[in-house]
């Protein structure tokens, strides 16, 4: 009516600011100014249609010019009737793509919101109960950046794991969150509880599901293998809908809040120190506020329940299974690095047992154990390999190949010194056949650090021969008299 009240006393061919003055004296509680009458005599004066609205729509709009986005309030409400989890921003789309709707983000997502049925209200209710003992244990990661009292800002992740009858928590700080890393986490939590519970709940990342939402649900390999060997199930919270993730997403929040965020930390070792008497105050000492009873008194009863149920392997010796076969070179690569095997087993299927620090590969039987280096170009070989490798392999330009790798892969001091000999000899490609030949003897004799010590130091004294090899390996004349008796 205001608006009206303009375009009315603008036809009486007043000024402005008597415009102003006479429309704010009919509405005092709603003054009007002279740039509101500027504005508004730019547009049309309000139809019939609009001053014949219902009053209290019209209240609820507010001052100012109506929405643009309000001609589209039918079709949202129609969708949201429909597709009530259907996101503000795929609503948006829709509205520009098919609905021609040209307005500014701001004022549609402000129509959404008075469109869109609150929670609770009108929705479907939430179901929540308790599990029976060593029924759920549930995961998830969580990260916060701390500074240190050395003023020093580090990202902190921790993987909390919780059980939900008892209520036992238990938490890793890990430095990644990785597939590899969840598994680890999880068996941690497994040995602290000292039992397995049936069914192991998560989120929906990458490192637990393959498959995108909405396809069929494909459990990451790693995590799958770990379950199927200690016969659980694992079960993903419905995406989009956080109330599932129930107590471990309380969880994470609660030592994000409750220990990270009120404590201060001389650094790394202190924050594990701290985090350990926290795990045992809240486990051991203090009732659950969920269920009135200490956690670690309701871990015995799930413990007993769980009995058939226990961990078959600690987490020092807890290996991930990986399937491989046995490359035309005699080796295995897996997670970036080669690694030597039995030569006369290329093509024949190999499992490689990835410990946290060693890698054993199994063939047809037969063991044997490197020491884990992840994503090295160095390939890790074994001196029992690289002699039953000279035994299968024939021709002299072949061995003499062989042993030259084997001569570069000791190392960054082995590449230097092969280098500048093999440069030295000249062009003759058998030339360094002989010298070769004589320092694979001597690899075979000391070994490779000894070997890459010498070659370090025939570098630094600028001697790239065997001989200056030899006088390398020669102990001291000092570390032969102390040897005396």
């Amino acid at each position: 009516m205001s608006r009206l009240a303009i375009h009315h006393q603008a036809a009486l061919a007043r000024t402005h600011a008597e415009i102003a003055a006479a429309v704010s004296s009919l509405h005092p509680e709603q003054p009007v100014s002279i740039r509101s009458v500027r504005r508004i005599l730019q547009e049309p004066a309000p139809s019939l249609l609009e001053l014949s609205a219902d009053p209290q729509k019209r209240a609820a709009s507010g001052p100012g010019r109506p929405s643009v986005a309000e001609s589209l309030r039918e079709q949202v409400a129609t969708t949201l009737e429909t597709e009530p989890h259907l996101l503000t921003s795929e609503l948006l789309r829709r509205a520009r793509d098919l609905w021609a709707y040209k307005g500014e983000k701001t004022a549609f997502y402000k129509l959404v919101k008075s469109v869109r049925k609150p929670e609770g209200l009108g929705a479907e209710p939430i179901v929540r109960f308790e599990g029976v003992a060593g029924e759920y244990a549930q995961f998830d990661f969580g990260e916060r950046w701390m500074t240190y009292s050395d003023g020093k800002r580090r990202k902190v992740i921790v993987f909390v794991g919780r059980l939900k009858f008892s209520r036992h928590v238990h938490v890793v700080v890990v430095p990644d969150q990785k597939a590899e890393t969840l598994v680890r986490a999880v068996v941690s939590c497994l040995a602290v509880w000292r039992c397995v519970p049936l069914i192991w709940v998560f989120d929906n990342p990458k490192t637990v599901r393959t498959s995108k939402i909405g396809e069929p649900i494909i459990i990451h390999p790693y995590l799958a293998g770990l379950a199927a060997e200690l016969n659980a199930a694992v079960l993903l919270c419905t995406p989009h809908q956080p109330q599932q993730k129930g107590s471990v997403e309380r969880g994470v929040g609660w030592f994000k809040n409750s220990f990270l965020a009120q404590r201060n930390f001389l650094d790394a070792d202190d924050m594990a120190s701290q985090r350990t008497q926290w795990l045992e105050e809240v486990n051991q000492r203090r009732p659950s506020d969920a269920t009135g009873v200490i956690p670690a008194v309701r871990l015995e009863h799930e413990r007993a329940v769980l009995g058939d149920r226990i961990l078959p392997f600690s987490p020092a010796t807890f290996a991930l299974r990986i399937p491989l076969t046995v490359l035309p070179t005699g080796m295995i690569h897996v997670m970036g690095t080669s690694y030597s095997v039995d030569p006369t087993k290329v093509g024949a299927p190999a499992i490689a047992l990835m410990r946290a620090d060693t890698v054993e590969i199994v063939i047809s039987g037969k063991r044997c154990t490197h020491r884990r280096i992840d994503w090295c170009e160095i390939p890790q070989r074994l001196p029992e390999h690289r002699r039953e490798m000279l035994g299968v392999v024939h021709g002299e330009r072949k061995r003499n190949s062989f042993q030259r790798q084997c001569l570069w892969e000791v190392g960054p001091n082995g590449q230097l010194f092969l280098e500048r000999l093999i440069h030295r000899l000249g062009p003759d490609s058998s030339g360094w056949y002989g010298p070769v030949k004589r320092l694979y003897a001597l690899l075979e004799e000391h070994g490779d650090s000894a070997i890459e010590a010498a070659f370090g130091t025939c570098s630094a004294q600028g001697r790239y021969d065997v001989n200056a090899v030899v006088a390398a390996l020669r102990p001291s004349p000092a570390m032969s008299a102390g040897a005396q008796p």
